[in-house]
């Protein structure tokens, strides 16, 4: 499966952070990768997939598992 499309089966948060000042952006099967601050949502949201694919392509490169999506573990 294409690096993009599996990462729009993970599950995404996105908070309004006063601390930095712009919308963040969190996905849970990467903890500890956020996004950058960002003005909009989407924005927040748009760095973040980018980010996620980045990811999916380099564990794929290293012949690393993929964590597998919460919504359809167990």
């Amino acid at each position: 499966m294409k690096p993009e499309w599996k990462a729009s089966e993970y599950s995404y948060h996105i908070k309004w952070s006063a601390a930095e000042n712009g919308y963040v952006a969190s996905v849970a099967e990467f903890p500890g990768l956020t996004s950058p601050p960002a003005a909009t949502p989407h924005a927040a949201f748009d760095a973040l997939t980018a980010f996620v694919v980045a990811k999916l392509r380099a564990l794929d490169e290293d012949g690393r598992p993929r964590p597998a999506a919460l919504a359809q573990a167990g």
